[in-house]
C-alpha cells in the first residue's frame, strides 16, 4: 500500500473541537476551527487521512508557521496531512524560527520513520517450490517414507547404552528434514510443477537475444 502525504499551505486554522479530536489532536496553536479548516477536516476524512501537524505538544512558538509583516499576528495554516494507517510514522512536527527563507513563514521540520519489511526471494520461492512438491502424490509418498526416519532416531542410544542428547536428536531431525527437502526439490525440478507456463521456446529465445545484443554492445 502506498503511503499518501499531502503538506502545504492550506491556509486553514484547526481548532480543539473535541468533534474532531481523532482526526487533529488537541494540539493546535488555535482554539477554533475556521472555514477553511473544515473544510480541510472534511477532506481529511473523506479520503482517509490524518493531520498530524496539531498532535505534537510544543510551545506556541514552535507551531506558527505564519506571521505577518509587523510580528503581531500570528497563524498556524500549515499541515502536514497523511494516511491514516501510517500516521504513527511522523513521530514530530515543529517549526523551525532560525532559518531565513525569504518568507514570512517558518519552516516545519518532520520527523519520518518507517519500518520496512525485507523480503527475500529464495526463501518465497523455496517455499513455493514445497507447496508445488507436496501437490506430487508421488512425492508425498516419499517423502513420507524419509521422513519415517524419525523412529530409527527415537530409538538411538549411544555406544554406552545412554539416550543421545536431545539437542543432537533434534540436529538430527532437523537434518533429515532438510535433506529430504532438498532431494525433493532437486528430482521435481525441470518438470512441470515448477515450468511456468507462459515461458515457452518463444520467451526462452526472446531472452537469448536481448543477452546476445547486450554482449555485443
Amino acid at each position: 500500500m502506498d503511503i499518501k502525504i499531502i503538506l502545504g499551505d492550506f491556509n486553514a486554522k484547526v481548532g480543539k473541537e473535541s468533534i474532531y479530536k481523532p482526526t487533529i489532536g488537541i494540539e493546535s496553536l488555535h482554539n477554533e476551527t475556521n472555514n477553511s479548516g473544515i473544510k480541510t477536516i472534511q477532506f481529511v476524512v473523506s479520503n482517509g487521512l490524518n493531520v498530524r501537524s496539531t498532535t505534537f505538544p510544543h510551545k506556541d512558538i514552535h507551531k506558527e508557521t505564519w506571521y505577518s509583516a509587523d510580528g503581531r499576528t500570528v497563524n498556524q495554516i500549515h499541515h502536514v496531512l497523511i494516511s491514516n494507517r501510517f500516521r504513527s510514522a511522523i513521530t514530530d512536527i515543529r517549526a523551525l524560527r532560525g532559518p531565513d527563507i525569504g518568507s514570512y513563514r517558518n519552516l516545519p521540520k518532520i520527523n519520518f520513520k518507517l519500518k520496512l519489511r525485507v523480503k527475500t526471494g529464495n526463501k518465497y520461492n523455496e517455499k513455493r517450490k514445497m507447496v508445488n512438491v507436496f501437490q506430487n502424490p508421488k512425492w508425498k509418498q516419499e517423502y513420507g517414507i524419509e521422513i519415517n526416519k524419525f523412529e530409527i532416531l527415537e530409538n538411538l542410544d549411544d555406544e554406552d547404552g545412554i539416550d543421545n542428547n536431545i539437542n543432537q536428536k533434534w540436529e538430527n531431525i532437523k537434518t533429515i528434514i532438510k535433506e529430504t527437502k532438498q532431494q525433493l526439490i532437486e528430482k521435481d525440478e525441470g518438470t512441470e510443477t515448477f515450468r511456468n507456463k507462459w515461458y515457452d521456446e518463444e520467451c526462452k529465445f526472446a531472452i537469448e537475444k536481448v543477452k546476445k545484443k547486450r554482449k555485443n554492445g
